[in-house]
């Protein structure tokens, strides 16, 4: 009996998931409920034998490999850690950032990851000495921020190292062998590329050859998203596609065989994969572009289903928790797509050549891929169609490009440059074809994120139109199939204003010290009543914005700032940025101080009115929603901002509500 590959992750994933789930009583379902078909059908008996026993392989593997979750970990202010560097080192903001493999007895802390306030030029491999502040990470307090803890917890990560001082780290031994000298080769590389390149141009290739973001401005990565082609930052199939390209014409030139394309083909894979550090993504190209391979060599069909899902079966045996990553999720369904539902549909719809080829080849990942996309990151991207054919090719050139000055930087500086500068060129395409794509009409669009019910419902949906294709098979199920996803479609695009008519609603963040309120009107109108702020992080872009994308909300009527704190004040800037915002409101007092110019002059740009709010003034956002100001006077009347704060009521039927932002007892009496 042929193993049926697809069938063996399906189950292997599904024991994963009843683990985490901690759903013993529905795997004690199925087993009774394969136990009675068993009895009925003697012909399933095997096959029900087999894929139960894979399920509880899946859920024992969960429960050895991974630690139990525990939410009240100690942290400590002072922690001396001896370990070695267990991921690339990388510089962001005069800061380094790595994984460390600590030698520890408590097994929460194996791994940690390491925040060191300076710039450290340290190697994966490297043998260290850390002293620092041992904590938790911080857990999202508000919903659609990230949830960075279960991000760690899915690579055995449940601590951050943060060490402060030079003097608190010392390297005990520096790295030595074949990765020392592989990780030497990519600085040298990274090094070359920013000196020879733009920021922006270096950040990208960069990017694009190794994956992340270091370095790159976050309005350019916000552009990349919003076209829907930020996976070119995540380094995966098209990476190792254009590798394999490079290899076989190198191999061409030196006139080897099937079998040296083959060799030199595995050894650039191996090599690439330990230079990126062996990301999911890689893990599962190359895996399946080596069974595509050895199948082409043997003479066998390339079951590119079966590779598939023996590389997603690899991954999950090393590391079960993969499972619930993203960049796991992303690769496998992509990839599926483009296995599964590119033939069938490339089959069923009328029209041959390249521009069909073209159009289906995104589509069919993107159809894949577009609940997760919502759900992680609330926006769906009907331009990424677009962006991706016409950038496809430039990324594919200007990563080959890269490549070729990879290899050659540890041996001729001047011969790698002559490689970067065209790469550079292709990479300034790319941002053309992006700030063009952006500026397109329902480019892309914010989402409320989909509930998981929702998301299964889709998918379930999608594979009862894969199996109706060809149409002249099924047609009823067929229109059904595409009428369910047509009509999931049509409810997750449906504006964020349009839910609970009727009903008055307020949203107070947790943005640390300060605050951020968001009003939302019986009439679906939205309001923001400052933005929090911290001289440690950006609280505008990490917990303002993705709540407000969380919510679909899509435009802000009117943002209101009662006074110039940073912890009132400074995420305002990140939100107007971002979002259309009908009005800006100020208080008048405060409208010519110095803080206040930043503000004012993205509005400027913006077109967005300015009004500068006193006492007496009422805003009617809509008929029976009442915002009356009751503070502060025309002209300033002190010289702290706080008792200059704009006070608020707002009334609704018989709800109301007195939002004061700092200013004090004594000025409200007045």
């Amino acid at each position: 009996m042929p193993i049926a590959w697809p069938t063996v992750l399906i189950c292997l994933g599904s024991g994963i998931l009843l683990a985490r789930c901690e759903a013993w009583w529905l795997a004690l379902a199925m087993l009774t409920a394969t136990a009675f078909i068993a009895c009925l059908r003697p012909s399933w008996r095997l096959p029900l034998v087999i894929g139960s026993l894979i399920v509880l392989a899946g859920v024992g593997l969960y429960e050895y490999r991974l630690l139990p979750s525990n939410p009240n970990l100690p942290g400590s202010d002072r922690v001396c850690l001896t370990g070695r560097i267990d991921s690339i080192p990388y510089q962001a903001d005069s800061k380094t950032v790595f994984v460390l493999s600590a030698k520890d007895q408590s097994p929460y802390k194996r791994r940690v990851r390491v925040v060191c306030l300076f710039e450290a030029a340290w190697h994966r491999g490297d043998m260290v000495c850390l002293e620092g502040k041992l904590k938790v990470p911080r857990r999202p307090g508000n919903p659609g921020q990230f949830d960075f803890p279960s991000y760690l917890a899915n690579q055995g990560i449940y601590y951050n190292l943060t060490v402060s001082e030079r003097h608190q780290a010392q390297q005990l031994e520096a790295a030595r062998g074949p990765l020392s000298w592989m990780d030497g080769a990519r600085s040298r590389a990274e090094v070359l590329t920013r000196q020879e390149l733009t920021p922006d141009e270096a950040a990208i290739l960069l990017g694009m050859i190794w994956g992340g973001r270091a370095g790159m401005d976050d309005h350019l990565y916000e552009d990349f998203q919003k076209t829907g082609i930020v996976h070119l930052f995540s380094v995966g199939g098209l990476h190792v596609g254009f590798l394999l390209v490079l290899v076989n014409w190198l191999a061409s030139l030196l006139n080897l065989g099937v079998r040296g394309k083959f060799g030199a083909g595995v050894t650039a894979l191996l090599v690439y994969g330990t230079m990126v550090a062996w990301p999911p993504p890689v893990v599962r190209a190359v895996l399946m572009g080596i069974l595509g391979w050895l199948a082409y060599l043997s003479g066998r069909e390339n079951g590119m289903l079966n590779a598939l899902s023996i590389s997603g079966i690899f991954i999950l045996l090393l590391r079960p928790a993969q499972l619930f990553d993203l960049s796991f999720q992303l690769t496998m369904l992509a990839t599926g797509g483009l296995v599964c539902l590119f033939p069938r549909l490339r089959a069923a719809l009328p029209g041959r050549g390249l521009v069909k080829d073209l159009v289906l080849i995104p589509a069919c990942a993107e159809i894949t891929i577009l609940p997760l996309i919502a759900y992680h990151f609330n926006i769906v991207t009907p331009g990424s169609l677009v962006t991706n054919i016409a950038t496809t090719y430039l990324a594919g050139a200007a990563v080959i490009l890269g490549f070729i000055a990879s290899l050659l930087a540890p041996f001729s500086t001047s011969l790698a440059s002559l490689f970067l500068h065209p790469a550079g060129m292709f990479i300034e395409l790319i941002i053309g074809v992006v700030d063009w794509v952006e500026g397109l009409p329902g480019a892309y669009l914010y989402v409320a994120q989909p509930s998981v019910p929702a998301i299964w419902g889709y998918y379930l949906a999608l594979v009862l139109a894969w199996f109706s294709v060809p149409p002249q098979r099924h047609r009823c199920l067929t229109k059904v199939s595409v009428g369910l996803l047509l009509v999931w479609l049509m409810v997750l695009l449906i504006p964020a204003g349009a839910c609970q008519k009727g009903r008055m609603e307020m949203v107070f963040l947790d943005v640390g010290q300060g605050d951020s309120i968001l009003v939302k009107s019986p009439g679906g109108r939205f309001m923001l009543v400052d933005g929090g702020g911290s001289q440690w992080f950006e609280v505008g872009s990490d917990i303002v914005l993705p709540y407000l994308h969380h919510r679909g909300i899509r435009r802000l009527d009117m943002v209101i700032s009662t006074h110039p704190d940073i912890d009132h004040y400074q995420g305002l800037l990140e939100v107007v940025q971002a979002m259309p915002v009908g009005c800006l409101g100020i208080p008048a007092s405060l409208a010519d101080d110095q803080q206040y110019q930043a503000l004012q002059e993205m509005a400027v740009q913006k077109n967005i009115p300015v009004w500068a709010l006193y006492d007496g003034q009422s805003i009617h956002l809509e008929e029976g929603f009442e915002i009356d100001i009751l503070h502060p006077d025309r002209r300033i009347n002190s010289a702290d901002a706080n008792h200059e704060s704009v006070v608020i009521m707002l009334s609704y039927r018989g709800f109301s509500a007195l939002l004061t932002g700092d200013a004090g007892c004594l000025e409200l009496v007045s």
